[in-house]
């Protein structure tokens, strides 16, 4: 893993992409869930006790009455279950599940195999984003009102009194995924997102400047206004999501 990997991003639909190997559920959302979660405290290791295939059957039964937000293969494979930011709760965690994502790790059937390099890389690929897109802040936590990279287990019985994702070596590699996670937003953070946020200021500015204006405007010259308006504000709401 000498290689830094590159950073993802959450689209307008929910859906994460990037330099990763990603699919997304079909029907997207899985049939497991439900809405209405707000603010994001962090996101959950879990373990398949099993394999993504799997995995992916049983979410898509409605009878499970289990699910996910992600799920990632011993190649780093990422399948997506349901989009972020749209207010979709994934049912992995019980008592957990309206303020936290799961990250299901796929394991072969044997909690006691470590996550390959490339489950690490791809976990810390989802960690990072999630961590920008919702602000909880890059670190381990084993506590649930802790904030970060947290494990099923923690939660104890209100979470399903479960000993996910172990007993094995996994929790213990959340260290290295927050690590690499790091290195992908510092490398990342490139000169690309310094004069986007520059841009994204002075279209700003540029807007409010605009919406003062034509309070002292008639006729065609405030049809103009509010048009140049309209596209500082579409300016603005681009650059923001490309921050």
């Amino acid at each position: 893993m000498a290689t830094v990997p590159g950073r993802l991003h959450v689209r307008s639909d929910g859906r994460v992409a990037g330099p990763a190997t990603i699919e997304y559920n079909d029907p997207f959302p899985c049939v497991n869930g439900s809405w209405g979660s707000g603010d994001m405290n962090g996101v959950v290791m879990h373990t398949m006790v099993g394999n993504l295939p799997g995995t992916i059957s049983v979410f898509n039964q409605a009878s499970y009455q289990a699910s996910a937000h992600f799920g990632i293969d011993q190649q780093g494979k990422i399948h997506q279950f349901g989009p972020i930011g749209k207010g979709w709760i994934a049912w992995a965690q019980v008592a957990g599940n309206e303020a936290w994502y799961s990250i299901e790790h796929a394991d072969n059937g044997n909690t006691q195999n470590p996550l390959t390099d490339a489950q690490i890389t791809a976990s810390a690929q989802v960690v990072e984003v999630l961590s920008r897109f919702a602000g909880f802040p890059l670190q381990v936590t084993d506590s649930v009102t802790g904030r970060g990279y947290g494990i099923h287990n923690m939660g104890g019985e209100a979470w399903g009194g479960h000993t996910c994702p172990g007993p094995g070596p996994r929790s213990g590699q959340r260290a290295a995924i927050i690590e690499l996670a790091k290195q992908i937003r510092h490398q990342h953070a490139t000169p690309t997102q310094t004069w986007q946020a520059k841009a994204l200021a002075q279209a700003g500015a540029l807007a409010v400047a605009l919406t003062a204006l034509t309070a002292d405007l008639q006729g065609d010259a405030l049809v103009k206004a509010k048009a140049i308006e309209a596209d500082a504000a579409a300016l603005a709401d681009l650059l923001g999501q490309h921050q």
